[in-house]
């Protein structure tokens, strides 16, 4: 029994070590200080324990004034690594607190969260004066009271007693730090950088890394070029049809990255199968891809053949064998007078096909 129980006691203090070790507190470095009689800040980069660039936060501190009080607010904000607003936290020991010194609860909490969290609010619309009355009307209703004429409108995008607090913060978390951070994300910029971000799984990233790819034509990097197709086969249907949209005619020139395209379009949804057979409507294809068309015209729906069809017409060098499949579809009367006149504009139209075209 005691040896059991030593064995138990040693396991779980091997695993407790073992979270120590992988819980390693991030690793942050300063980047800006500022200090004014409103606002004083330090942002820092975080880092993981590999080196890699997780995100940015900011260690803020601010008074809330009203009328001729004024009340600290001490808050940490997190963004990611295009300026994203994450989350806030307070530090140890410090409080927000709304009118008459009343602190946040956690409904509170959880409303200013969903506050910032809206990157979208109404707040952006708005002077501070416009949320609150007069000096008088502060008077008669608390220092943070929402004016009549606003109440409706700006209701949801507040909490009662704390508009000053919420309006200054939102503005923070989304005001002149985010372009900073921007800024110097831009200065982190690498083929790494460009390669975590289209791996990540999170859009924003994956945009942003899309377009410096594209825009500096570093496509033609098997590594990023990779990692960036590998893009459309994510869950994220709008990313995925704004890459095909995209992708320059270059990256499909080879056989592989053609079947590699066609590979996907057969396991991607219907309408991302849509976007990709449209780009095969720019591409010089292969016979093997061609092959792959013809028998998706047979099996496709209507919307599928009519898609098809547009790609092969373009297709001006098919060979004999696919040119007698199109032959048999027309007999089995799949899209006849099309794939007739898709044949007669054959560069090498085979002899005996047009003798019978020509006799129809």
């Amino acid at each position: 029994m005691n040896l059991t129980r030593g064995l138990i006691l040693l396991i779980v203090t091997i695993s407790l070590v073992g979270l120590h070790e992988r819980e390693k507190p991030v690793k942050k470095t300063l980047i800006e200080s500022l200090q004014t009689d409103s606002l004083r800040y330090d942002m820092y980069l975080l880092e993981n324990e590999l080196g890699q660039a997780e995100g940015y936060m900011a260690e803020i501190f601010t008074p809330v004034c009203h009328t001729n009080e004024c009340y600290p607010v001490y808050i940490d904000f997190y963004w990611d690594l295009l300026g994203n607003y994450q989350k806030y936290e307070v530090p140890e020991g410090e409080l927000l607190t709304k009118l008459d010194h009343i602190p946040f609860d956690d409904d509170d909490h959880d409303k200013l969260q969903e506050i910032l969290s809206n990157e979208r609010s109404l707040l952006k619309d708005y002077k501070i004066e416009e949320l609150v009355g007069s000096t008088q009307t502060i008077a008669a209703n608390g220092v943070d009271a929402v004016t009549g004429a606003t109440l409706k409108t700006i209701k949801n995008e507040v909490i009662d007693g704390a508009v000053y607090s919420c309006y200054t913060l939102w503005h923070l978390a989304h005001g002149e730090m985010v372009d900073k951070i921007k800024a110097h994300t831009e200065e982190l910029y690498s083929k790494v950088l460009l390669v975590q971000f289209l791996e990540s799984g999170h859009y924003p990233y994956q945009y942003w890394a899309i377009e410096k790819v594209i825009e500096k034509n570093l496509y033609k990097d098997n590594t990023l070029s990779t990692a960036m197709l590998d893009v459309l086969l994510g869950d994220n249907i709008f990313l995925g049809s704004y890459l095909i949209k995209v992708l320059p005619m270059e990256i499909f020139s080879t056989l592989d990255r053609q079947i590699w395209l066609w590979e996907t379009l057969e396991k991607s949804p219907y309408r991302l199968q849509m976007k990709i057979l449209d780009k095969f409507n720019t591409l010089k294809l292969y016979p093997e891809i061609q092959s792959k068309l013809l028998l998706g015209m047979k099996e496709g729906n209507p919307a599928q053949q009519k898609m098809i069809y547009s790609v092969l017409k373009n297709q001006l060098n098919l060979s004999k064998s696919q040119q007698y499949q199109l032959l048999d579809y027309i007999k089995d009367g799949i899209w006849e007078e099309g794939l007739k006149e898709l044949l007669l504009n054959q560069e090498k139209l085979d002899k005996r096909i047009k003798k019978q075209l020509n006799t129809k």
